[in-house]
């Protein structure tokens, strides 16, 4: 008994994250010349050890990244029959998570978490889940504990939350979900500029302009962040303001090499200007 629950306690962290990251990186394609590789690896290493579940678990997770789903669910059920079936419900849940099949995925996220309740990546799967089958307070209450879970969440995962919530018109709750990811990785400007259309679109310019502050120093005061923010002063009905920045933007665009990102910024310069 004591062999499997140290098993038990050990194992899902090393294959749930390794497939996670696998699925997250890699597209369901027909296998590249290294998963090749791979897989002839864990043949011979099978033909070794023909009873490792953990061997299954892997060759099952190299057909499911490469979009080999029958391979891998014939992998799976046999590591299933090899010790803990719990050891292989997350791997399932995201074989089905990928086919399509949402229902099956949830039955194993939810066994596999009900035995390992920390472990993140299953309640992002949930998630995607709730919001494909669009449920918007299910797919927010699993990111919540995601959050809650994960030390550095992706950004992209923030800005997901913050989408299904401005979809439904709740901003507010859309930005708390966007300054958690601020606060959590800093300012990261993709979630920033985000937040600030948030604020324009709940009558809040005050606070946008604020927003558009803090990417000062992040984005080194450059040319492209003052055409930001004078077009974000534009919409405010502050031309000066815009002339202003517009002119510095094009002083500092002058000094600098030209190159097709520069010399468009130059245009938008130019309109800015011309627009007082």
């Amino acid at each position: 008994m004591m062999q499997v629950v140290s098993k038990l306690t050990m194992v899902p962290m090393r294959f749930g994250c390794l497939l996670y990251f696998a699925v997250c990186l890699a597209p369901a394609v027909a296998a590249h010349p290294g998963q090749h590789d791979q897989l002839q690896q864990l043949d011979r290493h099978l033909q070794q050890a023909p009873t490792d579940q953990s061997l299954y678990i892997q060759r099952g997770m190299l057909y499911s990244q490469s979009g080999q789903y029958p391979q891998a669910l014939v992998d799976y059920h046999r590591a299933q029959t090899l010790g803990p079936a719990v050891m292989v419900d997350f791997e399932l849940g995201v074989l089905h998570y990928r086919m399509g099949e949402f229902d099956p995925a949830k039955k194993y996220f939810r066994a596999y978490l009900a035995q390992f309740g920390n472990f993140p990546p299953a309640y992002d799967y949930l998630a995607r889940i709730a919001r494909e089958q669009g449920d918007t307070d299910e797919a927010i209450a699993n990111l919540e504990v995601y959050f809650s879970l994960q030390e550095r969440p992706s950004p992209g995962l923030f800005l997901a939350a913050a989408q299904m919530l401005e979809e439904s018109g709740r901003y507010e709750q859309a930005l708390y979900f966007l300054d958690q990811g601020l606060a959590a990785l800093g300012v990261i400007p993709q979630l920033q500029r985000y937040a600030v259309s948030l604020e324009l679109a709940r009558e809040m310019p005050a606070l946008a302009l604020e927003r558009m502050e803090t990417l000062r120093h992040v984005l080194r005061d450059s040319p492209g962040w003052k055409l930001e923010m004078a077009q974000l002063l534009l919409q405010l009905g502050r031309p000066a303001d815009v002339n202003s920045l517009a002119q510095q933007a094009q002083l500092q665009l002058d000094a600098l090499r030209p190159t097709p990102a520069r010399i468009a910024l130059q245009k938008q310069a130019a309109q800015l200007i011309a627009a007082k």
